[in-house]
């Protein structure tokens, strides 16, 4: 049997990190480099961070946030949200 790999999920909004149902009625969830940094150190195999405003806003996810949160961890990123061209 293969292991289960655990891959937490940044759900970004306006800079920050938020939590919600069906991305409604959303509550701040805090920085998302003390986020990410937290679940590297509690054993997070891969983040994944998912700019959740940006089709909406049509508009490129902020590659800001996605630099600040790479530049922390050392486990794979996953970005999600507004990606219309493979950027770096």
């Amino acid at each position: 049997m293969e292991a289960i790999k655990n891959m937490p999920c940044l759900d970004m909004k306006d800079g920050r990190v938020v939590k919600g149902v069906n991305f409604v009625n959303l509550k701040d969830a805090g920085n998302p480099v003390e986020n990410a940094g937290f679940y590297q150190s509690e054993g997070a195999d891969a983040l994944a961070m998912l700019d959740i405003a940006a089709t909406l806003e049509n508009r490129k996810t902020r590659l800001e946030w996605v630099r600040n949160v790479a530049a922390v961890i050392s486990i794979p990123l996953t970005v999600g949200g507004g990606m219309h061209t493979a950027q770096r």
